[in-house]
């Protein structure tokens, strides 16, 4: 049985078939901390107290590039402390600190920053980031700034570049334009019951659950956490560029040149696709997958 489940953990996300493919990641024993006591399964061995993030977004303010700087500091097992940096056309904008309350369950967790709201944020184990929703309004002119930002542990994060559109994130998917464009900047959910194929007990029943992400440069995550015999795995994350027709509410997701079109219905506000893949060699699971609209709530700061 331990076997069985072992395989299943490392091998159920291969990725091999239908639409798209990617590469797993090994536990290597880290705690998501660079601690190395962790087991990849048990959410409780993820301490964030004492942990340092920075989370970076790229957006427009009057046409002008504008590019927000989080720096997010864990003081302890219930509160931290934000820092935030504005930078427009090249001119830096006011500083603020922002301290804040939390809890974490070692796989999602609360913020609370007092009159500036609260937000949900999720920590990622297979990419070891951390996302959230935030937000900036601007108080001349009631505009905002900011959306779902992604945390990386402080000296891990990507190589910072002047051009968003040229620095390529991951598996040759390459920021677009910076757009308010839906769907960028939404969240959204699925869940499926499926079998996991195994040699020693058969088919055995499997749940899968999906979080789709649309940033606003044009990238969007699938990630995927699969339940068998009460055993999580850690979520794997395929990355795609993203484009949508208004006109139509058709769009596609590509990675690695393989595309994978989605539809959008207005009426009762969920995204299909066609999401399969292969986990072990023995067949195909996934396919239409329904996804509902997360509505993410945003610390809102104001300068």
């Amino acid at each position: 049985m331990k076997k069985v489940l072992k395989t299943f953990l490392l091998a159920f996300m291969a990725l091999s078939a239908v639409c798209l493919t990617g590469c797993e990641k090994e536990n290597d024993g880290n705690d998501g901390n660079g601690n190395g006591n962790g087991n990849g399964n048990d959410p409780q061995t993820v301490q964030l107290a004492g942990t340092s993030w920075v989370g970076k977004y790229n957006d427009k303010y009057q046409g002008y590039p504008a590019k927000l700087t989080w720096s997010l500091d864990f003081a302890d097992e219930t509160s931290g402390e934000f820092f935030f940096e504005l930078v427009v056309a090249g001119q830096e904008q006011t500083n603020q600190s922002i301290a804040f309350t939390y809890t974490f369950d070692g796989r999602e967790g609360t913020m609370n920053a007092g009159e500036m709201g609260t937000s949900i944020f999720t920590y990622d184990p297979a990419t070891n980031t951390i996302t959230m929703n935030l937000m900036v309004e601007v108080s001349n002119d009631g505009s905002t700034l900011g959306g779902v930002t992604t945390f990386y542990l402080r000296g891990q994060e990507p190589t910072d570049d002047d051009d968003p559109i040229t620095d390529t994130i991951d598996d040759d998917v390459t920021p677009g334009e910076i757009t308010d464009q839906f769907p960028a900047d939404t969240r959204w959910s699925a869940s499926q019951n499926t079998v996991y194929h195994t040699e020693e007990l058969g088919d055995l029943p499997m749940t899968l659950d999906y979080i789709l992400t649309f940033n606003n440069d044009h990238i969007a995550t699938i990630n995927v956490t699969a339940t068998v015999l009460g055993q999580t795995s850690d979520p794997q994350t395929v990355r795609f560029n993203w484009t949508f027709d208004d006109a139509t509410n058709t769009g596609t997701l590509t990675t690695k040149g393989v595309p994978m079109s989605f539809s959008y219905n207005p009426d009762n506000n969920t995204i299909v696709t066609e999401f399969s893949f292969d986990p072990n060699g023995s067949g195909t699971v996934g396919g239409t997958t329904v996804f509902n609209r997360l509505e993410d709530k945003a610390l809102i700061v104001r300068l």
